[in-house]
């Protein structure tokens, strides 16, 4: 059964509505097939920062009263739902944890996993929806195997990298409606379908949302102590001074304040020695991962893939294996930045294979 006919055989879905016009062209899409839309957002800030003012996030209180009339204007039921514990327990107090811990968090693909395909998906299969839907650009289809994650058709949006941790099983209860469809043809086609909506006073959601003024730095300051250290080079030598080690992330070449005979990058952050480790461009490089926290949405344990290890960067050439709970990754060719707290995610094609968190980085003999 193809995905139209799987759309077809759907009669409540419930949106996450973010006030953005990706989920606004989403509900259009759904009641245009016949589909009998709920829209949600989410209220996932706790109380203590509720007044962060942040109008790029799609979670702050701005994004919830756009969200309202465009659902008001579809004639559409909107709702608020409370997901502020999970949240705090799961992306704030983890993002928080894992800077502490020297490593670089993704704030995003926490949200996915924990809020948007856990807490709102079984909150609305208690309450008899037969799917859930979001905004983004990434597709969902039928395969010999089951359901499949596939990027979105538009490559330059593309958002698969953030969505691996979908559960496979559920996959078929997990809706992309513009995944399918170019970004310009939802923002060319928006205002004539939804004639509210003013896609000109719409900001893309690109900031953290619990991060006032997207300040990281400033916003773990007031859950770490610095605790200051030395940087060092590969080779152990002091060159510096840091500030505290959740400053700092691995590709990092701003803020080291080291005067060097060539330009300097964190190559690496060693909590346990409160030390920063520093190098030219090249010590940057790493051919083989090892990631836990995996989510696999194949039964292949091992083959040839492409890697993507950051939202931005490209593909590379791989060869993984899956053995219990971890994920080990070694690349064709060094790859520069691989980042511990990061994403690794593996595709075939269009189709997303899985992916996991980044443990460790290695140079290692081909």
């Amino acid at each position: 059964m193809g995905t139209d006919d799987m759309m077809c055989h759907m009669k409540t879905v419930f949106l996450a509505m973010s006030g953005g016009t990706d989920s606004a062209f989403s509900a259009y899409l759904l009641m245009k097939e016949g589909y009998r839309v709920r829209a949600f957002t989410f209220a996932l800030l706790p109380r203590s920062m509720r007044n962060i003012r942040n109008p790029r996030a799609c979670c702050s209180e701005e994004t919830i009263a756009r969200a309202r009339r465009t659902a008001d204007s579809l004639g559409i039921p909107h709702y608020v739902i409370n997901l502020r514990d999970p949240f705090e327990e799961h992306v704030i107090t983890r993002f928080i944890e894992e800077y502490r811990s020297g490593r670089t968090p993704n704030p995003c693909v926490l949200c996915n996993k924990y809020i948007k395909f856990a807490s709102f998906l079984d909150k609305a299969r208690a309450l008899g929806a037969d799917a859930i839907a979001t905004g983004h650009y990434a597709r969902v289809e039928d395969s010999s195997d089951g359901p499949v994650l596939k990027k979105g058709k538009d490559r330059t949006k593309d958002q698969s990298y953030f969505l691996y941790p979908a559960p496979r099983e559920r996959l078929k209860e997990i809706l992309f409606p513009v995944g399918g469809i170019q970004k310009s043809e939802v923002q060319k086609t928006i205002q004539g379908v939804i004639p509210s909506f003013n896609p000109l006073r719409v900001r893309e959601s690109q900031d953290i949302c619990f991060i006032p003024d997207n300040d990281y730095r400033a916003f773990i300051s007031l859950f770490i102590s610095p605790k200051r250290g030395a940087i060092v080079t590969r080779e152990g030598k002091q060159i510096g001074e840091h500030a505290g080690i959740h400053f700092y992330t691995v590709g990092q070449r701003r803020g080291l304040k080291v005067p060097y005979e060539e330009p300097l990058y964190v190559t690496e952050v060693r909590p346990q020695e409160n030390l920063v480790v520093v190098g030219p461009k090249e010590h940057l490089r790493r051919n083989r991962l090892v990631a836990g926290e995996l989510n696999m949405l194949t039964d292949c344990t091992s083959g040839v893939a492409a890697a993507r290890v950051r939202y931005r960067q490209q593909e590379e050439p791989c060869r993984y294996r899956v053995e219990g709970d971890r994920l080990e990754v070694i690349f064709d060719s060094p790859v520069s930045s691989i980042t511990p707290g990061q994403s690794v995610v593996l595709y075939e094609g269009e189709t997303v294979l899985g992916g996991g968190v980044i443990d460790r980085t290695f140079e290692t003999a081909q």
